[in-house]
């Protein structure tokens, strides 16, 4: 019950204001009369807007700061004000007397004449001064590393699928002896395709490899030529084919430069 005191109490100025929404408007008025004491504030507020708009100092030219219309209006309800015990609503009801008058002399001011916004300020960005962060042998060293660290990953790739056809076993079909390879064959002509970036982007940094990545760009192109189910003799071919080249071990070797 508290807390709903204290929240219509604040509509009252409102209220007497002529300010308030019509739902509003019920649920103040309601209040008013459960409420002696909010009932009394109202009445002095009321007769506050009265002497205000009674004021010929309104409509006065120059126009009359708000201050004095406000001290002119809250002397004169002093002066009607009973004494003793009639006067002490008309006391409480002073300060929100004071901000009401206040409210409705300076508000419809400030929305006739708004102030004018502050222009932003700007400020001048200076153009960025160019700098070199890196130099040209820091830039070459990276790009050489990088180039060495590709052709490292697509020689890693190329082991793994001639090891998965050099240690396959799985028949797929017993009859005609055929062996099981996998995606072997679509693995390898993948990598064919990126063997052409890596040597070419790699440019010096990789001219150590080339015999190697030709070697396994020969094998590889064996193995893309091989079908998934593929006779156990060709599957052999290939194996001998790498092991004649020393194939797996070179890569390994030359890998573990490439990352050195």
């Amino acid at each position: 019950m508290i807390l709903a005191h204290l929240r219509l109490r604040r509509r009252v100025s409102l209220l007497a204001a002529g300010l308030l929404a019509p739902r509003e408007r019920d649920a103040a008025l309601a209040h008013l009369q459960a409420c002696a004491r909010c009932r009394a504030e109202h009445d002095a507020l009321r007769a506050v807007v009265a002497l205000l708009a009674a004021d010929p100092l309104r409509s006065a030219e120059p126009g009359v700061p708000a201050a004095v219309l406000a001290a002119r209006a809250l002397r004169d309800a002093e002066r009607t004000a009973a004494p003793a015990r009639a006067a002490r609503p008309w006391l409480l009801a002073l300060p929100a007397a004071a901000a009401l008058v206040a409210a409705l002399l300076l508000v419809p001011q400030l929305l006739k004449h708004p102030r004018p916004l502050p222009a932003a300020a700007r400020a001048t960005i200076p153009p960025a001064e160019a700098s070199r962060l890196i130099s040209e042998d820091a830039l070459a060293r990276i790009e050489r590393n990088l180039a060495r660290e590709q052709a490292a990953r697509y020689l890693n790739e190329a082991g793994d699928v001639l090891v998965t056809v050099a240690a396959t076993g799985i028949d797929c079909d017993r009859e005609d002896g055929r062996l099981d390879v996998g995606a072997a064959p679509e693995r390898s002509r993948e990598l064919l395709e990126k063997r052409r970036l890596v040597v070419d982007a790699g440019g010096e940094a990789v001219a150590s490899a080339r015999g190697v990545l030709d070697d396994v760009e020969h094998a590889l192109r064996q193995v893309a030529e091989l079908p998934s189910c593929v006779k156990r003799r060709d599957v052999e071919l290939v194996q001998k084919d790498v092991e004649a080249r020393q194939l797996l071990m070179r890569i390994r070797l030359l890998t573990r430069e490439l990352e050195g």
